[in-house]
């Protein structure tokens, strides 16, 4: 267990790619991390000796229960239904506003001293530039416009309690146990097979961030009591998709020949993602993991991940 300065961090999401992050991550600083999970048998906790509670966030006095129990000091919420797809202009996005205020009301019911949201950069909308906390947000899906709703409502209860704050707007992670989805391990998967991927033009500039270091700058907010507001979590270095896939390629496939613009941009298609990481590095946290070492890694791992399913 911690020591005098470690905290009791009750993770939402925990069984998820950020969220089981954060767990590691405050158990590696000496915290005392409690997870709460939808499901059981979350695999990406496998292996930890730490508290498991099983309860989604719907069940709203099963998730009070929970939190009159653990007792926590800080509460991180990283659980979020209908993270991509159709879902994200669903009304689950409602039941997401729900969830994340009544999650709050039970955090400063049980005792807690700070709640730590994760939200996305899909609050601000489309900019096409380096995005600042102080742009207005002016979100174009019900993804993005759920995530700023419940980032208003929380704040508001939090500074009625006068508890801690702080809302981290995710931009994009990556790194190994990515959900197999998502652009990098799903471009990964095919080129570990030789196969080259079905890829647009490439030429959008994206800031993606190790989730290694999404993990510390969480818990960077969580941990500095000084934290408060909004932050964004990001590298603040975008690179290409077109490099992105091309060094894919070079630690996956040297030499698989490459094709771009077998599928066109979309509507909306964002082509300048970037944001600033200055206020979060005044809390003594900065990315620590280049682009070119996290894609390594995360092929390094995805070849490891098949050669144990063969």
């Amino acid at each position: 267990m911690g020591g005098a300065t470690s905290k009791r961090i009750l993770v939402t999401g925990a069984g998820g790619f950020v969220g089981a992050a954060v767990v590691r991550a405050a158990l590696a600083a000496g915290h005392d991390p409690i997870a709460l999970v939808r499901t059981p048998g979350a695999a990406r906790l496998a292996g930890l000796d730490i508290p498991i509670h099983v309860a989604p966030l719907s069940d709203q006095d099963r998730v009070a229960a929970v939190l009159r129990m653990a007792k926590p000091d800080i509460v991180v919420h990283a659980a979020w239904e209908g993270v991509s797809g159709s879902d994200r202009a669903g009304d689950i996005q409602l039941d997401n506003i729900r969830a994340a205020c009544a999650l709050a009301d039970a955090a400063i019911a049980a005792g807690a001293s700070r709640f730590v949201g994760i939200g996305s950069q899909a609050e601000y909308g489309r900019l096409d530039r380096r995005i600042v906390e102080t742009d207005l947000p002016n979100p174009t899906m019900l993804y993005g416009a759920a995530k700023l709703a419940a980032c208003h409502l929380v704040r508001q209860r939090c500074e009625a309690a006068a508890i801690g704050f702080a809302w981290l707007r995710l931009f994009a992670a990556y790194g190994p146990g990515d959900n197999p989805n998502w652009l990098i391990p799903s471009v990964t998967a095919e080129l570990l097979a030789r196969r080259a991927p079905r890829t647009s033009p490439g030429t959008q500039r994206w800031d993606y961030l190790h989730i290694d270091d999404v993990a510390a700058g969480t818990l960077a907010a969580a941990a500095s009591a000084g934290a408060s507001g909004i932050y964004n979590l990001c590298s603040g270095r975008p690179a290409t998709i077109r490099s992105i896939i091309e060094r894919l390629r070079d630690h996956a496939a040297p030499g698989l020949p490459l094709r771009f613009g077998d599928i066109p941009f979309g509507p909306g298609q964002i082509m300048h993602l970037e944001g600033d990481t200055g206020r979060l590095e005044a809390l003594g946290w900065s990315p620590s993991i280049s682009l070119d070492t996290g894609l390594a890694q995360t092929v390094d791992w995805m070849r490891a991940q098949r050669k144990q399913a063969a």
